[in-house]
């Protein structure tokens, strides 16, 4: 059994079950509009990609731009695109492409997405997940402050083998810069905020006659992006990191082969080089 048909076909059913939770701290200035993320259509954003896996650095850049309006529930978001280096290409930048082709819009302190949002992996085509006035920034949040998650648990067959899921993908709010440099270039008033996708994955089998949960995906975050916003810019700067480390144990209880790593390790940051607001 290939490795990807235990993360990948695990991964790509997390939308199966989904169910929305958001946990959100109350503040008295929700009411005032966020300016880190100006949102005037024809606005572009232009960033610099680089991807290491295996300690090889792949270069390449995404453009991102508000597009056009739409409602959607009686309320007028604006629509995303993005390319990449090839203007009829897709974007490969993290930030980029989980914003293409996606609806944003500011509701007060927030910034929240709704759309289909589709999440890289090392080894098999990307999952994806719809979400729903997901915030993705809230700039008065203290850090550490969860502002959205969708999570569940289910089963699923793969092979032979049924396997157990519990996961949680989620935004969090993280610390306030006075300046951040990128590229060169000094930003001033930066808010951090990061997107996580967590998840465990078990295998209830037979031991010796007794009945347990083998642990085959301990629980760890697969996804962790951090996004940086400047004020009355936008996304400067972005950091991710997809990675994974399955059970060696487990990994030989189930026979995979030697040759199939139980861990790998992706990085990737976007750095902006030019923008135009409106």
């Amino acid at each position: 059994m290939k490795i990807k048909l235990i993360l990948a076909s695990l991964l790509v059913v997390i939308l199966a079950s989904c169910s929305h939770n958001t946990s959100e701290e109350v503040d008295l200035s929700d009411g005032i509009p966020t300016v880190y993320m100006p949102l005037k259509i024809n606005n572009f954003w232009k960033y610099n990609v680089a991807s290491t896996y295996n300690g090889t650095i792949t270069p390449s850049k995404d453009s991102l731009y508000v597009s056009n309006d739409t409602i959607i529930n009686t309320i007028t978001n604006k629509k995303m695109k993005s390319v990449g280096q090839d203007p009829y290409g897709p974007s490969t930048g993290f930030y980029s492409s989980i914003m293409h082709n996606n609806s944003i819009r500011i509701d007060g302190a927030r910034l929240k997405l709704t759309g289909t949002v589709n999440l890289p992996t090392l080894i098999s085509d990307p999952i994806t997940i719809n979400l729903n006035d997901f915030t993705i920034l809230k700039e008065n949040a203290s850090a550490g402050i969860e502002l959205s998650s969708v999570s569940g648990d289910f089963s699923r067959t793969i092979e032979t083998y049924l396997l157990n899921f519990s996961y949680t993908f989620k935004s969090v709010s993280d610390e306030n810069l006075a300046t951040y440099t990128t590229n060169g270039q000094i930003y001033t008033n930066v808010k951090k905020t990061k997107l996580v996708l967590n998840l465990t994955v078990t295998y209830p089998t037979v031991i010796s006659g007794i009945s347990t949960n083998l642990t085959v995906l301990p629980a760890q975050d697969i996804i962790v992006s951090t996004q940086y916003y400047a004020k009355n810019i936008g996304v400067i700067y972005n950091d991710t990191t997809i990675q994974y480390a399955l059970n060696p144990a487990a990994a030989s209880s189930l026979n995979l082969p030697s040759t199939v790593p139980v861990s790998g390790n992706l990085t990737q940051q976007e750095s902006v080089t030019t923008y135009h607001l409106n």
